[in-house]
């Protein structure tokens, strides 16, 4: 599923923004497309709006190699449920670093939640205390068939518009 561009609400990025800062720990975020659009995707590429923002149950953690975040089994269980109900489907997953460095991790690359082609993986620098950042500080990455592929800022700026 390649989108060409994703128009974002504010309501999504306002709900987004409130969940990083509830604390100084790594946080993770998901938002959803209509399942309609996805299947329209599957032809030319059209641009598509997020629907909505989750907050799964997570739980911070620390250890010598870094923070991560870890969200239980169940809890991605429970969001497929919701999205099918929904006639949603997870396309762009958010989560916070601690700092400026926005590289995706190892550890990001192994507990991707969602994975499949034309996903977008958000990392936004700070716990996400200056916002998004979604143009000018936070990376974008891809998936692609075999990896995740880093945006420019410039594609970011051309494919990520905030409504």
């Amino acid at each position: 599923m390649k989108i060409a561009s994703w128009r974002i609400p504010p309501n999504v990025v306002v709900e987004t923004e409130g969940a990083f800062r509830r604390g100084q720990h790594e946080v993770f975020a998901i938002w959803t497309i209509a399942r309609a659009e996805v299947d329209a995707a599957e032809g030319a590429p059209p641009p598509v709006r997020v629907q909505r923002c989750v907050i799964p149950q997570q739980a911070p953690g620390e250890s010598a190699g870094g923070v991560w975040v870890h969200i239980p089994g169940e809890e991605l269980q429970r969001i497929q449920i919701d999205n099918h109900t929904r006639r949603e489907r997870s396309v762009i997953q958010l989560h916070t670093h601690p700092g400026a460095d926005v590289r995706m991790s190892a550890l990001d690359r192994e507990w991707e939640v969602v994975r499949h082609v034309g996903a977008l993986s958000i990392i936004v620098p700070f716990y996400g205390v200056g916002g998004l950042r979604l143009h000018d500080a936070a990376n974008v990455y891809e998936r692609e068939l075999h990896d995740w592929r880093l945006w420019s800022r410039g594609e970011a700026r051309e494919r990520l518009a905030l409504e």
